[in-house]
């Protein structure tokens, strides 16, 4: 089921650049839905159950942390984004694989990628009455790169060097000339910094906008108590429809809680006390699948990723990193902790994405390597920092040993991950090792913030001038060969000097009890698992 009607997909370079995205297969049965050992890994969502929404009803959904931030721009872990795509709407989304307009009715790109031409659909209100217009728009992004707001987007929006329109502040059409030419725009309106907030609100709430949030999305919000429930309300002037004419969203209430051990959540979701849960642990899915429940696999989509923090010892050495990258071996973390139900990862881009360069993945597992690199070091002990789920755990306790085995010294550090992600995302660079998760991203072009030197989202503190051009260059191009050619350069440079390690691909679950909720719709692109939850409905 389409998610709404959208109009034609955008045109011109754009179109080319943007139509090569990752590819979405089914997966099967009530078996793992990972690739099987010796597959490639593809971004799959399982939807084995036929969706046949009903209007009306009231659900409780879990999720795996506390929320970090409700704010456009900020959003960022899937327990912010399942409430965050209930609030607000992005300018462009993606459907099928593919970029289309969404709060926009149109985004058009100039011949040379150095202005765009976007077009909202018309009608669309505010929670609070605030009518969506070219206005909403401008004060948006002026808002997200004013140094005051302290978004980290900042680098990213900066790319808008001003923004006219034509038919007046009441229109519904914005120019974005850019500072430099860019074919990513369109996935950068797709994500958290194209969520249009009311400017209204705005004016009105100041700094505790952040926690009264008003968008244009399906939900309004009713309640935000931080660390025990967000409640979500249906906004009955919305304005988006099914393919069947039917108004979104489908349920009148959500409940949103946070429950951070997976083993409450089953234990919540047998009890009845919610109705779905978020999960990344593989084990929480299987123990679930096993009890009789149902759920929804998303896979290939992200891995789970070392950072290192390239700017302070011991990794601001490249042969600290590289001896980390020597000393793990990915095929026993896989067949231990997920019977080999997994695949390792050794690039930050999917293997089926046109952008995969294949002859540039991270160093493969040599201990001996490992250990003259240490030896070299004259010595390597540093701690890694991670949240206390059993699946974190078990995979540092298997990096503590296979360090320790080659000469390593590794101590474990654990943090609540509402906590842990705000710690991260804070940059204040107070870690030498720490666990995540990288998206995989449909469009290349979004992994330059985490790698250019000074983005707000460089979060390990690389930098490499060479890397920083190629991007800019990358970026200015709609050509996909040259595209291409530029972001397997890129690899060549980020695998020889490791300034992260990918491990195994992630398995991301929304777990449910199908006799009170109708199958998830498809898992949001670049979210980590998270679904849009107007599309939520109750089992009739």
């Amino acid at each position: 089921m389409s998610q709404h009607h959208v109009a034609a997909p955008f045109r011109r370079a754009v179109a080319a650049a943007l139509a090569l995205s990752l590819a979405v297969a089914a997966c099967g049965g009530g078996d793992d839905g990972d690739a099987q050992p010796g597959e490639e890994p593809t971004a799959t969502t399982e939807q084995e159950a036929e969706r046949s929404p009903v209007k009306g009803g009231e659900l409780t959904f879990a999720s795996e942390s506390d929320i970090a931030s409700l704010e456009p721009g900020v959003a960022a872990q899937p327990a912010d984004k399942v409430i965050t795509l209930g609030i607000f709407d992005p300018l462009t989304t993606y459907e099928d694989g593919e970029l289309v307009p969404y709060l926009s009715q149109s985004l058009e790109a100039s011949d040379d990628l150095s202005s765009y031409e976007l077009v909202l659909r018309e009608g669309v209100t505010f929670h609070d009455g605030t009518p969506l217009n070219a206005d909403a728009v401008v004060k948006h992004f002026d808002r997200l790169k004013d140094p005051a707001t302290a978004c980290p987007c900042q680098t990213q929006v900066s790319i808008i060097e001003s923004m006219d329109m034509p038919d007046g502040p009441e229109g519904l059409a914005v120019t974005f000339q850019l500072a430099t030419p860019s074919a990513a725009v369109p996935d950068m309106f797709a994500g958290s910094v194209g969520y249009i907030e009311s400017p209204t609100a705005v004016a009105a709430l100041g700094a505790d906008f952040k926690n009264r949030p008003v968008g244009t999305g399906p939900f309004t919000l009713a309640e935000f108590t931080p660390g025990e429930r967000v409640v979500l309300t249906a906004y009955p002037g919305y304005w988006g429809e099914d393919d069947d004419g039917v108004q979104l969203p489908y349920l009148d209430k959500l409940t949103i809680v946070p429950i951070p051990d997976s083993g409450q959540r089953v234990a919540a979701l047998e009890t009845g006390e919610i109705d779905i849960f978020q999960t990344a642990d593989s084990g929480t899915i299987a123990q679930s699948e096993e009890a009789g429940f149902a759920a929804q696999k998303i896979s290939g989509s992200s891995s789970t990723v070392v950072l290192f923090n390239n700017a302070k010892p011991p990794f601001d050495d490249v042969r600290a990193r590289q001896a980390v990258a020597y000393a793990v071996n990915k095929d026993v973390l896989n067949e231990r902790l997920y019977s080999g139900v997994r695949e390792p990862s050794y690039s930050g881009y999917a293997t089926d994405s046109p952008y995969y360069n294949p002859d540039a993945g991270t160093p493969r597992y040599d201990p001996d390597k490992a250990k003259e690199l240490v030896e070299e070091l004259g010595g390597l002990e540093f701690t890694i920092a991670c949240i206390p789920t059993p699946e974190a755990e078990g995979i540092l306790q298997l990096v503590k040993q296979m360090g320790e085995q080659v000469g390593m010294k590794i101590t474990l550090e654990t943090q609540e991950q509402g906590a842990y992600v705000n710690r991260i995302f804070s940059r204040s660079g107070d870690y030498e090792a720490a666990c995540f998760r990288t998206t995989h991203f449909q469009e290349p072009d979004a992994v330059r913030p985490t790698l250019s030197t000074d983005d707000n989202l460089n979060l390990i503190f690389y930098s490499n001038p060479e890397v920083d051009r190629l991007f800019d260059e990358a970026r200015s191009t709609g050509d996909v060969e040259e595209r291409k050619d530029l972001y397997f350069r890129i690899q060549e440079i980020t695998s020889e000097e490791v300034p992260s390690l990918t491990t195994l691909y992630d398995l991301f679950g929304n777990v449910y009890d199908a006799k009170k909720v109708g199958p998830p719709p498809p898992g949001e692109a670049n979210s980590l698992g998270a679904i849009k939850p107007g599309l939520l409905y109750a089992a009739g």
